[in-house]
């Protein structure tokens, strides 16, 4: 039998933490408008002293190149939108990305594999640190940090934690799980966050409260949360087993026999049949490696990024051939 560790390592595929800060004494970037301030160099020489960085502007980054930075989530729609003043500044690695002039002046977000709440906070709090040094940011001794939003005023900060919820998501208890854990100051979304589907079996969890509480109470009440979620998919993937085990391998094995054979491959449905292709691994109806050998394919597929990889403008069309082309090598040098 799995202990929670193992459970968790197989259901939480990464973890993102983000810090909200605005600069004193100047508008949102919601309302500044031509006179947003300059704070890019500023931002951009402090990083650098911490490695190496890259710098996106939104005005100068092409449509294709900023949309994949979103279905990679290291940039947002609203900042890819920010024409005007909007910039990334982007780690090597991917595993830090900094939004200047996004709803607030900064937004401070690390990245890691897995469940590592307490490891990329303090990514996070490294650059917060350095970035304070330099940076005048709004304070008030009973609001805390002052942000666009007034769900971020406090702390700043947002736990995330993406989870793979397909046993959850077929019998149909995903529902009544996402307004109990609503009721514990938490919500779950979709993939790219408020308003987004939840494509693939896969939910974001985050905290809801930043205001009056400490980093250390957010971090652990997520954490906690993570646990109970993971326990009950779990259990799920067990009555799954128990009660259709005809019906679920039947399942996992007609989605890796498209995935490997169709000749065109529609993004929705990739998502679709890889969360059954993961769950079939997960379930040890498949024989495949860990799943975030296939969490990567989900990056990749996206649109923007095939013809990132691509080097050339795609019809819808164009991507789905492909996406079916890639997707059945890729799984034909794993299996």
């Amino acid at each position: 039998m799995k202990d929670i560790k193992e459970i968790i390592a197989d259901i939480a595929v990464s973890t993102r933490i983000r810090l909200a800060r605005n600069v004193r004494g100047i508008p949102f970037p919601t309302g500044a408008g031509e006179t947003e301030p300059e704070i890019v160099k500023p931002v951009y020489t402090e990083l650098s002293k911490l490695g190496t960085f890259r710098l996106f502007s939104m005005e100068k980054t092409g449509a294709t190149e900023a949309n994949a930075l979103c279905e990679r989530r290291l940039i947002s729609p609203d900042l890819m939108r920010n024409k005007q003043s909007g910039a990334a500044i982007i780690s090597e690695n991917e595993s830090i990305s900094v939004m200047i002039n996004e709803e607030d002046h900064i937004r401070q977000q690390c990245f890691l594999n897995g469940f590592n709440l307490d490891e990329a906070f303090a990514a996070a709090d490294r650059i917060d640190d350095a970035l304070s040094d330099k940076i005048d940011f709004a304070f008030h001794s009973d609001y805390g940090y002052i942000t666009a939003c007034p769900t971020n005023l406090g702390t700043g900060l947002r736990a995330s934690v993406m989870l793979f919820l397909p046993a959850l998501t077929i019998t149909g208890q995903i529902g009544q799980l996402i307004h109990a854990v609503s009721r514990e100051r938490n919500t779950v979304r979709g993939v790219y966050g408020e308003g987004s589907a939840a494509e693939g079996s896969m939910y974001q969890l985050s905290n809801q409260v930043s205001l009056g509480i400490t980093e250390a109470d957010i971090l652990s009440h997520v954490a906690g949360t993570v646990v109970k979620i993971c326990s009950a998919e779990n259990e799920a993937r067990g009555t799954l087993l128990k009660y259709g085990t005809l019906e679920i391998k039947d399942r996992v094995q007609r989605a890796y026999g498209i995935l490997t054979h169709a000749a065109r491959l529609e993004s929705k449905e990739f998502m679709s049949l890889l969360s059954d292709v993961k769950l079939g691994a997960a379930l040890e109806l498949l024989q495949l490696p860990p799943s975030g050998t296939l969490d990567e394919l989900i990056v990749k597929m996206q649109p923007a990024n095939i013809m990132l990889a691509a080097g050339a403008e795609l019809s819808a069309e164009q991507r789905d051939v492909y996406r079916a082309e890639f997707v059945a090598k890729a799984l034909s040098l794993i299996s």
